[in-house]
């Protein structure tokens, strides 16, 4: 067996720019969603800001959800 074969899948990891052309938004735009505690889950990493592919369509599933009801 391969070790690569058992690791789980990762969604990979997206900046700002791609995850806001993603999103359809500016980058400023996510920027403020961060710096008030919402938009999509993020990461940091000394200071580096990244979006799993897979958190982005999470999130806009939860959002599109809210709205329905």
């Amino acid at each position: 067996m391969n070790t690569t074969d058992a690791l789980p899948a990762v969604s990979p990891l997206v900046t700002s720019r791609v995850a806001a052309g993603y999103l359809n938004v500016s980058e400023s735009t996510l920027s403020r969603w961060r710096n008030e505690h919402k938009g999509p889950p993020f990461l940091q990493m000394d200071g580096i800001i990244r979006y799993r592919r897979d958190a982005l369509d999470a999130w806009l599933r939860e959002i599109e959800h809210a709205h329905e009801q």
